[in-house]
């Protein structure tokens, strides 16, 4: 299987899933895609989180999650807006039905880029 989140396979399963599922969906239906893209999202900062030891809060939004890890300097400022872009295409595909190919292409390139940063 050809996927541009081959990297994450090695690393993470429900990772590479994530990835795969989202360029799959982009195609025929690029909200799908988004909203896969953010459950990777979320998943890749809950894990980056614990790789640093930092313990997990159940009322943590992902939104606060990032901005604790880019707080304790855990995570580059670029790497830290990809997160949040993620988060807020992922939020409009959910809550507003949104998510366009160009938004969805996008969005897939910066989840590629924080795969490749967070192995």
């Amino acid at each position: 299987m050809s996927s541009n989140f081959l990297h994450l396979q090695r690393y993470d399963a429900q990772l590479f899933r994530l990835g795969v599922l989202a360029e799959r969906y982009f195609a025929e239906d690029p909200n799908t895609a988004l909203l896969k893209l953010r459950q990777l999202g979320e998943l890749l900062a809950q894990q980056t989180a614990s790789r640093f030891g930092l313990a997990l809060r159940i009322e943590e939004t992902q939104q606060q999650l990032v901005q604790r890890l880019a707080f304790e300097q855990l995570l580059d400022r670029e790497v830290a807006e990809l997160f949040h872009e993620l988060r807020r295409r992922g939020n409009k595909a959910n809550h507003e039905l949104m998510g366009d190919h160009a938004s969805a292409l996008k969005t897939l390139r910066f989840a590629w880029q924080i795969g490749r940063a967070h192995v």
